[in-house]
């Protein structure tokens, strides 16, 4: 499965208002599930976090660093799970932010990026 950035803030917004929604603690997962129109293979991901959320943007910044890698360590085990849902497109925010950016590791952030991609496959694999 290829796997590549959300680009532009109409495709986040699209994916935000219309897609399928899931949390995970601090996370929230948005999922588009469409097999008519995206090539079967592609995932497009998108990760934010707001300025109200976390002020610094360094936070930020590692917040983000951290959803993008764990996207990459889940997405090669999950790929079969995720074409035969549909789900072509992602979008993750992180809702709540540590007083120290060294304060979230990896660690953290991984289990819930698993278990909200975990739920949101289950649901949209019932609707296909």
């Amino acid at each position: 499965m290829v796997v590549r950035p959300l680009k532009g803030q109409d495709a986040f917004n699209n994916v935000m208002r219309s897609g399928r929604r899931t949390t995970s603690g601090p996370l929230s997962l948005s999922a588009m599930s469409n097999r008519d129109h995206i090539p079967v293979g592609i995932l497009s991901f998108g990760v934010t976090i707001g300025k109200k959320t976390a002020k610094r943007a360094v936070m930020r910044n590692r917040v983000k660093r951290l959803l993008r890698e764990s996207i990459r360590q889940i997405i090669p085990t999950r790929s079969l799970l995720l074409s035969n849902a549909g789900i072509h497109t992602l979008v993750l925010v992180w809702r709540s932010a540590p007083s120290a950016s060294k304060l979230l590791r990896l660690t953290d952030v991984k289990p819930h990026v698993e278990a909200a991609l975990d739920h949101v496959i289950s649901v949209c694999s019932k609707h296909v």
